[in-house]
């Protein structure tokens, strides 16, 4: 059940906004479902509720999650509250339970934003080529251990800001490279919030290579990318004893922004 569709799909229940899930153990960094990828099953739950009233709310134009627990792959149930629908946009509550609360997030959908000659955005960086990138492995010799999500998402960083993995951090905290669906599939908006939390933490670069659960992760959907490998950039904005703040930013093959987000992570030293 590699393909994201199929992956994030709820399934509706006799109750309204009660949901039911299988989550996908392909989509996991180590032992622990990717947040990214949780974050995409609430909102596919968020536009399923609002189907109806509000078929042109395509797009979660902001998802703020926090993350209680980590759910198990497996069974799961999902919750909605429509706290209002709006002409132009619609908030919800979406939480994730299974055997207990384990995510809960804020949703704000509305229309996917088409491309306008206004648009003030920052340019995109330069990168190695995507073809000339070495492509993430699913299992690694460097302690982090098994990455599973790397089946499903050719991930590929930029060499030029991967010296971590030569013992030789640059010290920026800064991470770099590009992401593209392993099944072919285009990205979509919901996509984009796996996007926004796929580069390894950013502290690597810093010398940190401990695990770096997410606490908070609030993604922004500017719009809908156009097919391609998307590029990603992601920096640490302070890093402590046992908290980070990190940013990234994703832009499309056509050169837009079109998601960027800011989380609060520990560290695990």
């Amino acid at each position: 059940m590699a393909e994201f569709e199929k992956a994030t799909r709820p399934e509706p229940t006799e109750e309204p906004g009660r949901y039911t899930v299988l989550l996908d153990e392909q989509w996991s960094i180590g032992p622990k479902l990717h947040g990214g990828y949780l974050l995409a099953v609430l909102a596919r739950a968020a536009r399923d509720a609002v189907a109806v009233q509000r078929p042109e709310h395509t797009c979660p134009q902001a998802v703020t999650g926090t993350f209680l627990q980590a759910p198990e792959p497996g069974p799961a149930s999902l919750e909605v509250t429509v706290l209002r629908l709006g002409r132009g946009a619609s908030q919800l509550r979406v939480r994730l339970d299974q055997g207990g609360p384990a995510v809960e997030a804020a949703c704000v959908l509305g229309p996917a934003a088409t491309p306008s000659p206004h648009d003030v955005e920052p340019a995109p960086p330069e990168l190695t080529p995507f073809d000339d990138c070495p492509r993430s492995p699913s299992s690694t010799d460097d302690g982090r251990g098994s990455l599973p999500i790397m089946d499903v998402v050719d991930t590929r960083l930029d060499p030029r800001t991967t010296g971590f993995l030569r013992g030789a951090p640059s010290g920026e905290g800064r991470i770099s490279g590009w992401a593209a669906l392993d099944s072919g599939e285009p990205w979509t908006t919901e996509g984009l919030l796996v996007v926004l939390d796929v580069l390894p933490p950013a502290t690597f670069d810093m010398g940190v290579l401990g695990w770096s659960p997410t606490m908070s992760l609030s993604a922004h959907v500017v719009a809908d990318p156009a097919p391609g490998p998307l590029r990603v950039t992601q920096w640490v904005e302070h890093a402590g004893a046992d908290r980070m703040h990190e940013s990234c930013r994703v832009w499309d093959p056509a050169g837009r922004l079109v998601g960027h987000a800011h989380q609060l992570a520990a560290i695990r030293r």
